[in-house]
C-alpha cells in the first residue's frame, strides 16, 4: 500500500463522569491502523487534560477500549476498501504502472518471506555463532572457557597496569603542582603553572592513549583468533566423531555470586492459563550483576557461554540519569576488563546508538514525530554540555550486548532522574514505570527470560528514603511488574521465567525483611497442597 495514503479521523468516547455528568474524549484517529497502537491510543483518550483520573478507577477504560475497537475495525475495513476501488479505477483507465507495482509485490515477498528471499551463504558472524553454539554443547566447552580466561588475563594485567601507571603520573604530577604552587610569587608566575597544568594534561593524555591503542590492538588480535580458533575446532570435531552434549539444566542460570540478603518465590500469574514464575527479591550492587567474567576463578564463565544463542538469556535493568544519558561508567569498566568476542566491544556500541540518537534528533527537529518510551539498540550519547547534543528523556531506554559479563547479557540502560531527585511520590504512569513496561515487552520479544530490575528505582539508599516511603515505592513497583507480567502473556514471544528485584546493597536487614514480605501479599505465591491419606 502506497504509505502516503492515509485517512485522519476523529474518534469521540462519551461517557458520563462519577457525577453523573454528560463528557467525551476526543482523538484523532490515523488510517491505516496498527492495532499495536490500540494502546497507546486508550492512555491518551484517558489522560487527565481529556478524561477526570477517578474513571480509570471505576474501569471506564474498558468501555472505551471496546468503542475504539469497534471503531477502529469499522473505519479500517471502509479505509482499505475504499482505498482497493481507487486502485480499481486506476486500473481501469491505465493509470497505474503495472510492472512498477509486480516489482514491488516480488520485493515485499522477498524480504518477508523466506521461502521467496534470494539465497545467500551465511556471513562470517553467522558462520561464527553457529560453530560457537554446537561447540559450546560439546566437550570442548571446557577448552573454550580455558582460552577465555587466558585471553581476559592478558586484557585485565594490561588494564591493571594502564591504571596503576597513571594513578602514579598523577602523583607524582600533583606533587609538582603543589611544589610550584607554594613557590607561587616567589620564583613562579601564574603563567608558570598554566604552562605546567597543559604540559600534565598532554603527558596523561598520551600515557592513556597510548594504552588504549594496544588494548584495542590486542582485543582485535584476540577476537580474529578466537573466532579462527572456534570454527577450526568444529571442522576437527566433525572429522573426528560426534560428540554428546555435556553438562545439564541450562535454565537455571547465574548462580554465582550471592548477595548479601536474598529470598526467592514461586507464582503463578494469568486470568485463565496460569503460568509459573520464580521471584527473587535480592540485595546487590547491580555492578556486581555486570561484574566482569574472569574476574573471579568461580565465575567462570559457564552459565554465559551456554546462554548465549539460546532461548534462556538475562537482562538487567541499570538506571540512568538524563544528565549523563551514557552508560554506568563501572559497567564500562568492566565490560573492557576482556575482549567482546561476539558482539561488539560497548565503546564502539556507545558510539553506534550516539549516531542513532542524533539522526532521531534530527527527524525530530525537521518536523518528524519521535515516540516516548524509545529502545535504541547500543549505548549512550555524549555528555550533553552543548545544545546540539541530543537528550534522551526519562522512561526511553538503550541497549548494549554482552558475553564477556558475569551475570546478564543484555542491559536496559533506562533513562531516570529518581536516584538523583529526593525521595518523590509517582503513580503507575509514570514515565519510568511505563519504562520498565516497554523493557519488558522488548525483553518477551526477544528471548529474555531473566530480568533483573530495581525495586526501589534507585541502585544506593539516601537518609531522606524513610521506610514508608521504601514501603510505598516497593508496593508500586511490585504491583506494576505483576501487571506488566500479566500483560506479557498477550505480547506474544518469550515467557519471563524469573523476575528478580533488585535492592541496594545497603539496605538494612530489617526493611529488607520488610519488604521481602511483601512480595507473596503483592504476587500471591502458591503455597504447596498437603495431601492427606484418608484410609489411614
Amino acid at each position: 500500500m502506497d504509505s502516503t495514503a492515509t485517512r485522519t479521523l476523529p474518534f469521540v468516547y462519551k461517557y458520563k463522569n462519577h457525577e453523573g455528568q454528560d463528557c467525551e474524549s476526543r482523538l484523532d484517529i490515523t488510517f491505516p491502523f496498527d492495532q499495536e497502537n490500540l494502546e497507546e491510543c486508550v492512555t491518551q483518550l484517558m489522560a487527565p487534560t481529556q478524561m477526570d483520573p477517578m474513571m480509570r478507577y471505576l474501569d471506564e477504560n474498558i468501555n472505551l477500549e471496546k468503542e475504539l475497537q469497534k471503531f477502529v475495525d469499522t473505519e479500517q475495513q471502509n479505509f482499505l476498501d475504499d482505498h482497493a476501488e481507487k486502485l480499481l479505477n486506476q486500473a481501469a483507465n491505465e493509470e497505474l504502472d503495472i510492472e512498477a507495482i509486480v516489482r514491488d509485490t516480488e520485493r515485499l515477498y522477498k524480504e518477508e518471506l523466506l521461502q521467496f528471499a534470494d539465497r545467500v551463504g551465511p556471513s562470517d558472524a553467522d558462520i561464527f555463532a553457529q560453530s560457537f553454539h554446537r561447540l559450546v554443547h560439546s566437550s570442548s566447552l571446557e577448552d573454550i572457557l580455558k582460552r577465555e580466561r587466558a585471553y581476559a588475563k592478558v586484557v585485565s594485567d594490561m588494564t591493571d597496569h594502564m591504571d596503576s601507571e597513571v594513578e602514579t603520573l598523577n602523583n607524582s604530577q600533583q606533587q609538582e603542582m603543589d611544589s610550584q604552587i607554594n613557590q607561587l610569587d616567589i620564583t613562579t608566575t601564574s603563567e608558570d603553572i598554566n604552562n605546567l597544568l597543559a604540559q600534565q594534561y598532554t603527558t596523561q593524555n598520551y600515557v592513556r592513549k597510548r594504552y588504549e591503542s594496544e588494548l584495542e590492538a590486542m582485543m582485535g588480535h584476540q577476537k580474529n583468533e578466537y573466532r579462527n580458533w572456534i570454527t577450526s575446532q568444529v571442522s576437527q570435531m566433525f572429522q573426528v566423531s560426534p560428540v554428546a552434549t555435556p553438562l545439564g539444566n541450562r535454565s537455571s542460570m547465574f548462580v554465582s555470586q550471592q548477595p548479601s540478603m536474598e529470598e526467592s518465590f514461586t507464582i503463578h500469574l494469568g486470568s485463565q492459563l496460569k503460568h509459573m514464575h520464580n521471584i527473587r527479591i535480592l540485595s546487590a550492587n547491580v555492578t556486581e550483576l555486570c561484574s566482569p567474567l574472569h574476574a573471579e576463578e568461580s565465575l567462570n564463565g559457564l552459565n554465559m557461554a551456554l546462554g548465549l544463542y539460546s532461548s534462556s538469556l538475562c537482562g538487567v535493568v541499570v538506571l540512568t540519569p538524563s544528565i549523563q544519558t551514557q552508560a554506568n561508567k563501572n559497567i564500562i569498566k568492566n565490560a573492557n576488563k576482556s575482549t567482546e568476542f561476539h558482539f561488539e566491544q560497548i565503546d564502539v556500541q556507545l558510539e553506534k546508538i550516539e549516531k542513532q540518537i542524533k539522526n532521531l534528533s534530527t527527524e525530530d527537529s525537521s518536523g518528524s514525530s519521535t515516540t516516548s518510551n524509545s529502545s535504541a539498540e547500543g549505548s549512550a550519547t555524549t555528555s550533553p554540555t552543548k545544545k546540539s547534543v541530543p537528550r534522551l528523556k526519562t522512561g526511553d531506554f538503550f541497549i548494549t550486548k554482552h558475553s564477556n559479563l558475569s551475570q546478564t547479557h543484555v542491559i536496559f540502560h533506562l533513562i531516570s532522574d529518581e536516584p538523583i531527585n529526593s525521595p518523590s511520590e509517582i503513580n503507575s504512569r509514570h514515565p519510568v514505570i511505563l519504562g520498565l513496561r516497554n523493557i519488558l515487552k522488548t525483553a518477551s520479544r526477544h528471548d529474555i527470560t531473566t530480568l533483573t530490575i530495581p525495586a526501589l528505582l534507585r541502585h544506593e539508599m539516601s537518609e531522606d528514603m524513610t521506610v514508608q516511603w521504601c514501603i510505598r515505592r516497593a508496593e508500586l513497583v511490585f504491583k506494576c511488574a505483576k501487571g506488566f507480567m500479566i500483560e506479557s502473556a498477550s505480547w506474544g514471544g518469550a515467557e519471563l521465567s524469573t523476575l528478580q528485584l533488585l535492592l541496594p546493597d545497603d539496605i538494612s536487614e530489617s526493611l529488607f525483611t520488610t519488604l521481602a514480605g511483601m512480595v507473596p501479599s503483592v504476587f500471591h505465591v502458591a503455597n504447596p497442597k498437603i495431601l492427606v491419606d484418608t484410609s489411614k
